[in-house]
């Protein structure tokens, strides 16, 4: 089974796994004190935004979409357009039941496809958004030359992955565990994100602020344990994944990255 066969194969199979820890944002929470998770999960939407600083209408692709919650949110609040991609026929059903539900199906459309199949449309976006998903990526470079290109003048590109260096042996852990076929330190993305030719506006690290999610989830799954074992094995692995992470994002090996990047405008030629 090739790598994208096992991450499609893994979001399928664990789609109620991941609503019930997460809802229909498959992020973190941005935590401040002591919120409900949800609200943290909304909170680092809010807090991308602003890095952003959305006028509202964009045209918007969110690679690796999950169920649909940005796109909904960007729709809803600032009157966005977008597609959706996901490697996950169950995550784009969902995602599909809830635009409808929303009334907002003809803002938005969600596209069951890997991203290294997909064919990025000229200049077809203001807003390319990858929100946990490039982590999945083998191709991180041929993703940044995509997004770069599929972004009109001025456009900008919102990553936030998990970010450390392969060398260290509790991030391949985290890697293996998380169907990862590599993790990147913060300076390997801004290399390449600089190398498709954009331009890196904001490098913020967050990981103290989102790593309560995880000790969340630990707490979860500590409530639930009588029921744990019956059910299959792939969610009996997630859960035992989850320390595997927190163990990483408190040594400080493990950090969560958010960098926004604009497409340069181009050259005012003497005739401007």
């Amino acid at each position: 089974m090739s790598g994208a066969e096992q991450i499609r194969e893994h979001y399928d199979s664990l789609a109620f796994v991941y609503r019930a820890f997460w809802g229909d944002h498959i992020h973190h929470g941005l935590f401040f004190d002591h919120e409900p998770p949800e609200q943290a999960q909304l909170q680092l939407l809010d807090y991308s935004v602003e890095l952003l600083q959305l006028r509202g209408g964009e045209t918007v692709l969110d690679v690796g979409c999950g169920y649909g919650g940005t796109l909904l949110y960007l729709a809803r609040r600032f009157g966005c357009r977008g597609v959706g991609i996901t490697i996950s026929p169950k995550q784009a059903q969902i995602a599909r039941a809830s635009t409808r539900q929303a009334q907002l199906d003809d803002r938005l459309d969600f596209i069951v496809e890997d991203v290294g199949d997909f064919p990025f449309p000229e200049a077809g976006f203001d807003i390319v958004w990858a929100m946990e998903s490039s982590e999945h990526f083998s191709g991180k470079g041929r993703f940044f030359r995509q997004a770069a290109s599929s972004l009109r003048a001025g456009g900008q590109l919102f990553l936030a992955a998990w970010t450390g260096s392969m060398k260290n042996q509790r991030i391949r852990e985290v890697a293996r565990r998380f169907l990862c076929p590599q993790l990147w330190t913060a300076e390997e993305y801004r290399l390449s994100i600089e190398a498709a030719g954009l331009h890196l506006l904001r490098c913020r690290d967050l990981t103290a602020r989102v790593m309560p999610t995880w000790a969340i989830c630990q707490e979860r799954v500590r409530l639930a344990q009588p029921a744990l074992k019956l059910l299959p094995r792939p969610v009996r692995e997630f859960v035992t994944g989850i320390e595997v992470i927190l163990d990483a994002y408190r040594s400080g090996d493990l950090s969560y990255t958010v960098m926004t990047a604009r497409n340069p405008l181009p050259a005012c030629s003497t005739a401007c």
